[in-house]
């Protein structure tokens, strides 16, 4: 077998890119802040019913859920380097920044949206291109797609 020869990580690096780890974890914690938002929305639920909200208690404890769900989902599939990863990230990155200005818009009172849509608006024009940048680095699609046994 002279003409097969592994591939190997042309960087010479074969464990996981430090921006994909800072990357995990920073969406840990996102998703750590939706699941206490779920948790405090359930054991308050008293409460937030005799309050004049905008959204019901349902709706906080059910995207608290979801996104806690999904975000502690996609940082175990960064951190853990399956293929599938990119694709997951934007779809849910793509979601998340739709829901959350559908939310901010029509959902939330607007005072709130008056006094804070600029630093929303410049984290999502920061934070989407940041997310896509270093899910395009060379050493993040190599550590996505690698394969110690993949052959040429």
């Amino acid at each position: 077998m002279p003409d097969q020869e592994i591939i190997q990580d042309p960087s010479g690096e074969t464990g996981r890119p430090r921006v994909i780890t800072f990357l995990s974890i920073l969406i840990l914690l996102v998703s750590i802040f939706h699941l206490v938002k779920f948790s405090q929305a359930i054991i308050q639920w008293g409460v937030l019913a005799t309050l004049p909200l905008t959204v019901s208690p349902l709706y906080l404890a059910g995207t608290g859920l979801i996104w806690g769900i999904s975000g502690g989902f996609l940082s175990w599939s960064l951190w853990s380097g399956k293929p599938w990863t990119r694709r997951l990230g934007i779809l849910i990155s793509l979601a998340y920044t739709s829901i959350f200005w559908v939310d901010r818009i029509f959902l939330a009172e607007p005072g709130a949206l008056q006094t804070r849509w600029p630093i929303n608006l410049a984290l999502t024009l920061a934070g989407l291109p940041a997310f896509y940048l270093i899910l395009s680095f060379k050493k993040s699609q190599v550590y996505f797609n690698r394969n110690p046994v993949k052959i040429a």
